[in-house]
């Protein structure tokens, strides 16, 4: 279908609407990779774009079912394959990006919401209604980075508090995105309805949504109320659990009745029910593997944020379009000998490690094989001392001065290359008592305090969320500055 493609004569553009064939050729056309020369979608994020489009668009599959009977019909015919894909739980579009980590997804991501949003803005204008689009998006991460990794590539990295939107990929890569004669209804639309996991529901937006949350939410929405908190019928229930059954909400011990904490926990409470309402949606699910725990082959058990997803799915059919993304879509079945990976079935695109090393786009490996090192008995964990405190032993000194030394190089090879770009050393440490004794070690080692970063996964709790605000900008934007030089951790 997509044979010629960079020269405007491909099948596909037949298949597809105006809108989506003027991204094509943005995006992939001849003249428009050479006018911006290093600034273009490489292989890997080319085939997922162009698969997503294809199954969700030209194939119009409602149903994982439908794209199995349309793309791989054979695929039918072989194991439990349609048992499997004719579960309640696949009956809406559904794909799966298989893409090693570091290749940019999130490009990905970004370009499929703009064509999402594109189609949806052109057939509502002639008052069509095509079930294929929308502008509601739910955007799920696997943890908080993640979560603000997301914040910062559709709103901007904070800096003082405030995000800049000059700062988000959104307006940094616009030239690659968006066509120039939609720039300002994107940039219009992302700044305008982007809601933070706090704000969904909350915060009135125009005509569509992007939502960004943690899995979290999702997981604490379907916890409330549980019915299995009652284990047996007819047993007398502790008062505190008929008080949770008769209030919406009780206030916290913490904070007396403030009205805003209030506030917040009956938000979070309703957030399920808000998507729930909504007419369609699509759910980006980055790090998707998260999704599942299998205990044994044939057993499928969903975490409980996927269970809130199957709940949003069900009133809304083929309008609700699931988009998961991962670089390990897979369970391991099985232990020891037996023990083998069982793929999700709906994957679409698979751009893996090894390809992804080939073209230069992901960190390779390099084992250090140095002499001097290798002939020493060395001792990678801390030792202790007399009193039973834990002191560095001498392996792991020699090893953090052979970073050091290996710093150093790079730094100086970095400065002939590119003088703005900033080579750090990654210390990954054994437990928290351990990561202040390598940061001392390596002020003594006459490195200035600035130079050293400490960031442990308790740091945020411990700072409080006002100090906690500069660390992460000053952690966020390591690579754009000389210091810190080293990043100590766990």
């Amino acid at each position: 279908l997509c044979l010629g493609l960079e020269y405007g004569v491909a099948d596909i553009y037949e298949r597809v609407t105006p809108a989506t064939a003027e991204l094509l050729k943005w995006w992939f056309g001849e003249d428009m990779v050479a006018a911006r020369s290093t600034l273009n979608f490489h292989a890997g994020q080319r085939q997922a774009i162009l698969n997503a489009i294809v199954a969700h668009e030209v194939l119009k599959s409602n149903s994982l079912l439908d794209l199995y009977q349309q793309a791989a019909p054979d695929a039918l015919l072989t194991g439990g394959r349609l048992n499997e894909v004719t579960q309640a739980k696949h009956a809406h579009p559904k794909y799966c990006l298989k893409m090693a980590t570091g290749t940019g997804k999130t490009w990905v991501l970004q370009a499929l919401l703009t064509w999402q949003l594109l189609n949806k803005t052109a057939v509502q204008a002639e008052g069509i209604d095509d079930p294929r689009f929308t502008r509601q998006f739910l955007i799920v991460a696997p943890g908080l980075i993640v979560y603000d990794r997301l914040l910062d590539a559709f709103c901007g990295k904070q800096i003082d508090g405030v995000r800049n939107f000059a700062t988000s990929d959104v307006a940094q890569f616009a030239e690659l995105f968006i066509p120039e004669a939609y720039r300002e209804l994107v940039f219009g639309f992302v700044r305008g309805n982007v809601c933070s996991k706090t704000e969904i529901g909350l915060k009135a937006t125009g005509n569509g949504m992007i939502a960004i949350a943690n899995w979290h939410l999702l997981a604490d929405v379907e916890e409330v109320g549980s019915e299995e908190e009652i284990t047996a019928s007819g047993a007398m229930l502790e008062p505190q659990q008929i008080i949770n059954a008769v209030l919406p909400l009780t206030p916290g011990r913490a904070t007396g009745n403030s009205l805003e904490m209030l506030d917040r926990r009956y938000a979070r409470g309703n957030v399920l029910e808000f998507l729930v309402g909504l007419p369609d949606l699509m759910v980006f699910n980055d790090e998707a593997h998260h999704i599942h725990e299998l205990k044994k082959e044939g057993e499928m058990s969903e975490v409980e944020w996927q269970k809130s997803l199957n709940r949003v799915a069900v009133s809304k059919g083929c309008r609700f379009v699931q988009m998961d993304f991962s670089a390990t879509p897979y369970n391991d079945v099985g232990s020891g000998k037996n023990k083998r990976k069982l793929y999700f079935p709906h994957i679409i695109t698979d751009f893996d490690l090894k390809s992804a090393m080939r073209a230069g786009l992901v960190k390779s490996l390099v084992l250090d094989r140095r002499k001097e090192i290798g002939a020493l008995p060395l001792e990678f964990k801390a030792e202790r001392d007399e009193d039973g405190n834990p002191c560095l032993s001498e392996g792991q000194r020699v090893m953090l001065r052979a970073g050091l030394q290996k710093l150093k190089k790079l730094e100086v090879d970095f400065a002939r290359i590119d003088p703005v770009r900033h080579p750090k050393m990654l210390v990954v440490c054994e437990d928290t008592t351990v990561s202040p004794l390598v940061a001392q070690f390596l002020c003594d080692e006459g490195l200035p305090e600035d130079e050293v970063m400490s960031i442990d996964s308790g740091k945020k709790a411990e700072l409080g969320e006002k100090d906690w605000a500069p660390v992460r900008e000053r952690l966020f934007s390591v690579d754009q500055h000389a210091t810190p030089r080293v990043i100590v951790s766990v």
